[in-house]
């Protein structure tokens, strides 16, 4: 007991509150794309100054996914055989290489709010020594071979924790909601309503608000494989694997603006919103110097306004902002990633504590506020007739759909989730 608690004071201690701060902005944000991108009941069509201002902070706004991947990669990624194996491994590896070897951080899912990265944001002492160590634990030993049971139960608890984590709520919420939905606003009948439902749970991937689960879920996936290669290939070796992505991403785009597409690119593996899932980890472990984040703020502008203006001055070709990878774009992503991560230093704990309290609720706060904003609120706010009027109804159904979204995570996530989740944690 006296080392659980120890545990969990050396967990807090070392908490890093700017992720919970980034969950809590790419939250905001993926409200705001609703909102300005009239998904929502503010429907109105803008022209001039109004609808180029209303599309940048689109843009801006659609910077929220990326963050989310960001974050989940950054945790996710440090996942190791070693660790997953159970808490009595755990103890003997601390014991033998002491605490400071090992790499803090093994949060899981978008709205993961356990554990925290090193005190000083920069991890590549700690994970060197961690590669190393776990260089030297995955080599063979012929006289006491794993059962096959035994080698397969840490990826079994990973991948259990993770549904725990991010498939039961989106099961629970998406599909309750989603359901009460077709009923109330598509008037559907009761069968049609679960059809619609499943649909949009299982099949739905490009039509459906919860496209981005899918995405995320893939990915978790695929963690236990890139972690290791992630860990094992270093500073360099990562830094590489962006680099060639950027660059793939960089000619994919130029040529498709010169009119010669280079569509065998499409089969490339390190493209689309992998590249942030990969990036997150990057950007902790091997963080750019004060200077080059300062020049990376310079320049990100520049590459919001060059996304902005590529419908116009490419006519026929959309503004990548959402699952296609561009370095502008990827410059924009960066750039807000490692300003709330490196550059907001939160002094106040009490604003530390509300970042925290509302950063635990951000990952059902996302799942339940489209659904919310259709039955609940849309219906009741006027239709805006000009600019000014479509701003005002746009800032009023942002915080409406955000304080509903609160209030029904406060309530749901405490009487119903949170204790479904320790029950399934237990089996």
């Amino acid at each position: 007991m006296l080392m659980a608690r120890h545990a969990k004071s050396r967990e807090h201690h070392q908490r890093d509150v700017n992720y919970d701060l980034l969950r809590v902005a790419a939250m905001c944000l993926v409200i705001g794309v609703h909102v300005v991108n009239n998904y929502m009941p503010v429907k109105m069509t803008l022209t001039g100054p109004a609808e180029t201002v209303r599309f940048t902070l689109f843009a801006l706004f659609m910077t929220c996914n990326p963050l989310f991947i960001m974050v989940s990669g950054r945790f996710n990624l440090t996942f190791r055989v070693g660790e997953a194996a159970g808490e009595a491994g755990f103890r003997r590896s601390e014991e033998a290489n002491g605490d400071d070897n090992r790499l803090s951080g093994t949060s899981g899912s978008a709205s993961g709010s356990e554990s925290a990265p090193d005190g000083d944001g920069s991890g590549v002492a700690t994970l060197q020594q961690t590669t190393s160590q776990q260089a030297d634990d995955s080599r063979p030993s012929y006289g006491d071979q794993p059962s096959v049971r035994a080698a397969l139960a840490p990826y079994f608890r990973y991948y259990y924790k993770r549904f725990v984590s991010l498939i039961v709520p989106y099961l629970l919420y998406a599909g309750g909601l989603g359901f009460v939905a077709y009923l109330v606003m598509d008037h559907r009948s009761v069968g049609g309503a679960v059809a619609g439902t499943l649909f949009d749970l299982f099949s739905g991937y490009d039509d459906s608000v919860y496209w981005f689960v899918f995405m995320l879920a893939g990915f978790v996936l695929a963690t236990p494989f890139l972690a290791p290669m992630m860990q094992r290939i270093g500073r360099t070796g990562a830094w590489l694997l962006i680099g060639l992505a950027a660059a793939v991403a960089a000619a994919e785009q130029i040529c498709a603006l010169a009119g010669y597409p280079l569509t065998f690119l499409s089969s490339f593996p390190w493209r689309g919103l992998l590249f942030y899932y990969l990036l997150g980890y990057v950007l902790e472990y091997y963080p750019p110097s004060k200077r080059a984040r300062h020049a990376l703020y310079a320049i990100a502008p520049f590459a919001l306004a060059w996304t902005v203006a590529t419908p116009t001055l490419f006519p026929g070709h959309p503004a990548q902002v959402n699952r296609t990878l561009t370095v502008a774009y990827a410059v924009v992503v960066s750039a807000v990633f490692l300003f709330f991560r490196y550059d907001v230093h939160i002094r106040s704990e009490r604003v530390r504590k509300a970042i925290i309290w509302l950063a635990g609720y951000s990952y059902t706060i996302y799942l339940v506020h489209s659904p919310l904003s259709k039955v609940a609120i849309g219906r009741f706010l006027p239709t805006p007739t000009n600019d000014l009027e479509y701003a005002g109804v746009s800032v009023l159904m942002f915080l409406a759909t955000l304080l509903a979204a609160l209030l029904f995570a406060l309530i749901a996530d405490n009487f119903l989730l949170k204790p479904l989740q320790r029950l399934l944690r237990r089996v």
